[in-house]
């Protein structure tokens, strides 16, 4: 019984720091139009994602991600482009965002995003 009891602990511990490590980012639709949202993201361990998504007017999107994780905002022909299985990064743009741990909980407001 107490082999089981160590065991869940060592499990419980190792979750929770990996939950720790990661940051916590929200970008809100700040204006009064629906914004269609697309991200490539690439974490630290080299996974690629593409998350796409409209936000209603005063609607938050929430992303919990691990630091150092390279945050692209996709126009719609880049979008298209990373569909595809293409690797933005071969297009020579830079990544709107790096996060850090300093980035924990930010909110990007949509209208600051150069498009």
């Amino acid at each position: 019984m107490k082999i089981v009891a160590t065991f869940l602990a060592l499990v419980l511990i190792v979750f929770s720091a990996n939950a720790q490590d990661d940051v916590n980012i929200n970008f809100l639709n700040d204006s009064k139009d629906i914004y269609h949202l697309s991200l490539i993201i690439y974490t630290p361990d080299g996974k690629i994602q593409t998350r796409v998504s409209n936000l209603n007017p005063t609607e938050i999107k929430s992303y919990s991600l691990p630091a150092n994780t390279e945050i692209y905002i996709a126009d719609g022909k880049q979008e298209a482009f990373a569909m595809k299985g293409n690797d933005i990064k071969s297009t020579g743009v830079k990544p709107f965002l790096v996060l850090k741990d300093s980035d924990a909980k930010r909110v990007i407001q949509l209208s600051a995003i150069n498009r």
